[in-house]
């Protein structure tokens, strides 16, 4: 008896401790240098949207993906495991445009091109994010902070950089959307005769 107890206890550590070495990672990960491995990939969350990466001590050594003119990037996402666990459809995505990882900070950016949901084979797909309208990334260097999490629970950060003229394109657009709601104003203040 006592030692079926300890057996089931053992599989219950060890099928936790399988579990979070997990099944699907967006590149290039936020603190890691070169190709991601399966021990790179967190489970984000709401109260901690990178894992437990320490985003402070990793953000400004971090490699940035560009952001083009129209607030859209691409990235590459790899499974580890087929099948829903190593899905490489992203069920969230969430941009920090100061880069601290305060879970407050998080916003909700637009997948424009997004992966497989239940991948039949261990592979690569490119994603394609959309920041949202008139984002300024404040981060050091004009970076912002994105949380990936996938169907399958699992995920990680990426740290993206807007270019000087992306961030005046991003401000200026916000700018020309609060004119146009003021000419709007203006015209419905005007009394019709």
């Amino acid at each position: 008896m006592l030692f079926s107890k300890t057996l089931l206890t053992f599989t219950a550590i060890l099928g936790a401790a399988l579990q979070a070495h997990a099944h699907a990672a967006v590149s290039p990960v936020l603190g890691v240098s070169g190709t991601a491995a399966r021990s790179d990939v967190q489970r984000p969350s709401n109260q901690k949207p990178c894992g437990k990466m320490d985003v402070a001590s990793a953000f400004d050594s971090s490699d940035a993906i560009p952001v083009a003119s129209d607030g859209t990037f691409t990235a590459m996402i790899t499974n580890f495991n087929k099948g829903v666990d190593g899905s490489r459809q992203v069920a969230q995505v969430m941009v920090d445009p100061k880069g601290t990882g305060d879970k407050s900070s998080f916003v909700a950016a637009t997948m424009v091109a997004n992966g497989t949901k239940s991948p039949k084979s261990v592979d690569s797909e490119q994603l394609t994010v959309q920041l949202p309208a008139g984002m300024s990334c404040s981060g050091t260097g004009g970076k912002c902070l994105v949380s990936f999490k996938t169907a399958g629970g699992f995920g990680n950060c990426v740290v993206v950089q807007q270019s000087a003229d992306g961030a005046a394109a991003a401000a200026g657009g916000s700018g020309k959307a609060a004119a146009g709601r003021r000419r709007a104003f203006r015209f419905a203040r005007v009394p019709v005769a």
